[in-house]
């Protein structure tokens, strides 16, 4: 699994990101940040970097990261949201 944070120049780019990321049905997690022009989502490799690629090409992307998340850190992140559940 990849995780990328992709930042927009402007809210009519975001909003056109957002819709693109939200319509990705591989797409396991998405965290929308409209006052910062911020989109955190988590998803497959291959499909995070393509869906990455087309909001590139749409334009008024400024700058992103990524990371991989290895199935131990996703196990974890899930025991964690379990966890905090309980309590």
């Amino acid at each position: 699994m990849r995780v990328y944070v992709i930042h927009f120049r402007s809210s009519a780019a975001f909003s056109s990101a957002f819709d693109r990321v939200m319509d990705a049905h591989e797409v396991a997690s998405c965290l929308a940040e409209p006052e910062y022009g911020r989109i955190r989502f988590l998803a497959p490799q291959k499909i995070a970097d393509a869906l990455v690629e087309q909001i590139y090409q749409d334009g008024g992307l400024v700058w992103c990261t990524q990371h991989d998340l290895t199935l131990s850190q996703a196990d974890a992140a899930a025991s964690l949201r379990r966890h905090s559940r309980e309590l």
